[in-house]
């Protein structure tokens, strides 16, 4: 799987591109968590390339999500493809991970996050 990584105004977007399934997982965790290693933890998962997720790959956000919140960062998805879309909504995962429709909602959903983060 390729993650094309950028970096907008302190928030690493991750944009995979293919399927999110359980041969393709462990590139994206393991780009999670280096970047965690350098102390990025605000990030935001474009999903708009994302063809086609199964159930480890919804695990995998699910996991990616845990990993980046537990350690005081924030994490969303943002621009899910309608089949995407659908396994977050049947499974309630919109519900557990911060979700929104765009690119640019997200931006915002994270940065009024980390406003309210610093408002504490």
């Amino acid at each position: 799987m390729e993650i094309i990584t950028e970096m907008i105004n302190d928030i690493v977007v991750l944009n995979p591109v293919g399927n999110l399934v359980a041969s393709t997982i462990e590139s994206l965790k393991a780009q999670v968590e280096k970047l965690l290693e350098k102390k990025f933890d605000v990030m935001l998962l474009d999903m708009s390339r994302i063809d086609f997720m199964d159930s480890s790959g919804l695990g995998s956000v699910f996991a990616i999500n845990k990993l980046v919140t537990n350690g005081g960062g924030t994490f969303a998805c943002a621009a899910l493809q309608d089949n995407v879309l659908k396994v977050f909504k049947v499974t309630r995962a919109d519900q557990k991970v911060s979700v929104a429709a765009t690119r640019s909602d997200g931006m915002l959903l994270i940065q009024e996050r980390l406003l309210q983060r610093k408002g504490r």
